[in-house]
């Protein structure tokens, strides 16, 4: 799995805080398959969703994202078909006149990734 998917997939899900609940399943031509859904409680997001493809290889995933009065905490899980899971977790801060973000992505062999940046804004 590669490690900037998965950040990609952080932020997607923060990004995801106007939706109240949301399901959506498709079938491909090919006989593969997707599924999703997100709900949100207050001031959290929570979305998973899972693929299985028409050979019967399935990748699954899983997020949250919560706002709070000074950013996001964000966390998320991806399980590949072979069964490696890759996880991520993050933080942005909102401090006055900059934006800090501070993430980990930690791979299916446990190879663990750490960021962090200062954005004015």
């Amino acid at each position: 799995m590669n490690m900037k998917w998965m950040a990609a997939a952080a932020i997607a899900i923060t990004l995801s805080f106007g939706s109240a609940h949301a399901q959506k399943s498709v079938t491909g031509k090919r006989g593969g398959t997707a599924s999703s859904s997100v709900t949100r409680s207050g001031a959290t997001v929570n979305a998973s969703g899972s693929a299985t493809g028409a050979r019967g290889n399935t990748v699954s995933g899983s997020g949250a994202a919560t706002k709070t009065k000074t950013g996001t905490t964000d966390s998320g899980s991806v399980t590949g078909p072979k069964g490696g899971t890759s996880t991520v977790s993050g933080t942005t801060t909102d401090n006055g006149s900059t934006t800090t973000a501070n993430g980990t992505v930690t791979g299916p062999r446990g190879k663990t990734k750490t960021g962090s940046a200062t954005v004015p804004k």
